[in-house]
This record gives structure tokens, C-alpha cells and sequence, in this order.
């Protein structure tokens, strides 16, 4: 089968891999046939993150069901699922209490796309083995896109849980969506939206992102000054004072979900937010219980992921296309079942 490779600083190539097989009876072999960048992938494509190549790219994904093993009862050969980007078993105790990402069955940071946690191989691959079928896998509703949806493995669902648990407790939140990476803030607006907040603003510097945001039900033309304003902040930013100025604008009792990726240690306004009472979220999202949810979302039109991924290519595009600036870029592949 074929992969697909960082091999170094804005390397990528398609290689050869030796099948998968099935690890076990609770396992499954499936094909993804719609791949979505992350909002990552492109700094690890560049070598701007810890992780060192060679390694498979991918973690966000569509796939098609080919085999499963004796003992998965949740999906069969044929189906379309979301597999999600972390490797977990959904029996662990960490799994039982829903932080699948810290599952204990598996080495920590056990992922598809990054070689960390062990070589799990990456999910614009043409076949890819999934250890724990039953926990792992979601199948999508008859009917649902598969392309609307490729990114639920991680980006879209990452959205929806940034933005919606804080404004669930709070009256008609205002909220603030500090963008800048690929997809993720404009993907906050419109889950803000979904999920009901009396008012979204969008910070950004790009002209096409704060385009879309608009488009996505944000107001875009913001006072120079923000403190103190806003009852919720999604932080989907990668630049450190970008995020600092999100934390500034907290009104007292807000509360700040941080999702996008800062490798080094950013300035937090720590003595201010300690002084209004606001709280800080971070950490990777643990989509599985989700992504339910995130497809209702989608089937009703209450949000359009495809808004934020106009690029649609094929397997022999895909080199070209992932290295591509400001949008996310999904690869497609026929069935076969």
C-alpha cells in the first residue's frame, strides 16, 4: 500500500508500506476516502514542531470499513466511519471517565499522523489499522457528506467543545474568537453560533479568514481596545500575544478555551485574570464522545465545515496541495466496497 511521508522540511512523498493486518479480534482495517489536513499538519510538514521525521501524515478522516475482527459488534465491512485521530481502548479507567487521550492500554500520545506514543502510521494512508474498532470508530448517518465531515476526527469536533461547554453556563454569552490558524477559529464561530451565544466577534489578521468568519456569522470590525468584554474566549491561535490579548478581554467570570498549539511557554496575564475571577481550559480534545453531536450539527445545517476546506484533491494532488497556505485541503479516494 501506499503512505503518506514527512520526510523532512517541506518534504512529503507518497512511499511504500507493507499492508496492516488485523492486530486482533477487536480490531478493524479501514480505507479513508476523505482526508483532511489539521490545522497541524502544515507545521509538521514544515519540521516546525518536535516531531522528527520520517514519519505518516494524517489524522483526520472518513474511511471506509474493509475487515474487522471476530469480536467488533459497532461496525462491518462497508460502512463509513470517522476515526478519530488518538488511540484508545474506551475500557481503561482514564477511558471509562472519558479522557480517552490519556488511555492507559496504549503508549502516552498514541496517535495516527505523529510519531509519538508509537508508529500508528498516518490517515491519508490507503489502509489503516485501528486496534479498538468499537471504541474507536463512529459511523456516520445514512445520507451525511463524508467530505462535511472529514475533519470530526479532530478540528471540527475540537470546535464544537472549545466553544460550547463554556457558553452552556452562561445567558447570552458574548463571545471572542481569536483566529489565526487554518480552520479552527472560523470553525469556533460557527459552533458558537450553534450553540446558541447572543453575539460572536472574529480577531484575526487575515483578510480571507475574517472573510469567512463574517460569512459564518461573526462581526469582524472590532474596537481597538477589548478588555474586560467578553464572557468567553476560543483562543485558536498559535501566536503568543494573540493569545495574551484574548486573555485580557475576559470580562470577570469568563472563561478562556485555549485551543490552538504553542509549543513554547506564551506571557499569561496571570494576576489580571487572577483579580476577575476567569478561567483558563487547555488540552487536546477528546473527540469520540463528540462526534455524535458534531454530525447532527452538520446534517442540519447548523454549521459548513466545507466553508473552511475549499480544496478537494485527488491522492497524486495531495503533495502539492498540503503545503498549500491559509486553507485546509481535503484528499479524496474511491470506495471499494
Amino acid at each position: 500500500m501506499k503512505e503518506l511521508m514527512v520526510l523532512g522540511g517541506g518534504q512529503l512523498a507518497w512511499m511504500d508500506a507493507p499492508s496492516p493486518a488485523l492486530g486482533s479480534p477487536r480490531s478493524a482495517l479501514v480505507r479513508p476516502i476523505a482526508s483532511a489536513s489539521c490545522d497541524l499538519d502544515r507545521r509538521l510538514i514544515a519540521g516546525m514542531t518536535p516531531f522528527k521525521p520520517p514519519f505518516a501524515l494524517g489524522h483526520e478522516c472518513v474511511a471506509e470499513v474493509l475487515e474487522v475482527g471476530e469480536e467488533v459488534r459497532g461496525v462491518r465491512r462497508g460502512d463509513l466511519v470517522s476515526v478519530p485521530w488518538k488511540i484508545a481502548c474506551g475500557e481503561c479507567p482514564q477511558c471509562r471517565a472519558g479522557r480517552f487521550t490519556a488511555c492507559t492500554a496504549v503508549p502516552r500520545h498514541a496517535a495516527y499522523g505523529v510519531p509519538a506514543g508509537g508508529n500508528w502510521g498516518g490517515l491519508f494512508s490507503e489502509v489503516v489499522h485501528v486496534p479498538f474498532a468499537d471504541a474507536m470508530l463512529v459511523p456516520l448517518p445514512p445520507g451525511l457528506n463524508p467530505l462535511a465531515v472529514a475533519s470530526a476526527s479532530d478540528n471540527l469536533t475540537d470546535a464544537w467543545v472549545a466553544a460550547s461547554r463554556p457558553i452552556a453556563t452562561r445567558d447570552d454569552a458574548r463571545v471572542l474568537v481569536v483566529g489565526g490558524t487554518e480552520s479552527l477559529g472560523v470553525l469556533a464561530v460557527q459552533m458558537a453560533v450553534a450553540a446558541g451565544a447572543a453575539e460572536v466577534d472574529y480577531l484575526d489578521d487575515s483578510d480571507y479568514r475574517l472573510d469567512l468568519a463574517r460569512k459564518s456569522g461573526a462581526n469582524v470590525e472590532l474596537d481597538r481596545v477589548l478588555d474586560e468584554r467578553y464572557d468567553v474566549v476560543v483562543s485558536a491561535t498559535r501566536d503568543p500575544q494573540a493569545l495574551h490579548r484574548g486573555l485580557l478581554a475576559l470580562a470577570p467570570g469568563g472563561h478562556c478555551s485555549c485551543i490552538g498549539i504553542i509549543f513554547e511557554d506564551p506571557k499569561i496575564p496571570l494576576f489580571g485574570m487572577y483579580l476577575r475571577d476567569v478561567t483558563l481550559s487547555v488540552g487536546v480534545c477528546n473527540v469520540r464522545p463528540h462526534i455524535p453531536k458534531v454530525f447532527d450539527l452538520v446534517a442540519t445545517g447548523r454549521c459548513d465545515p466545507l466553508l473552511v476546506s475549499p480544496s478537494v484533491v485527488s491522492c497524486e494532488e495531495a503533495t502539492e496541495a498540503l503545503i498549500q497556505p491559509l486553507a485546509k485541503c481535503i484528499v479524496v479516494r474511491e470506495r471499494i466496497t
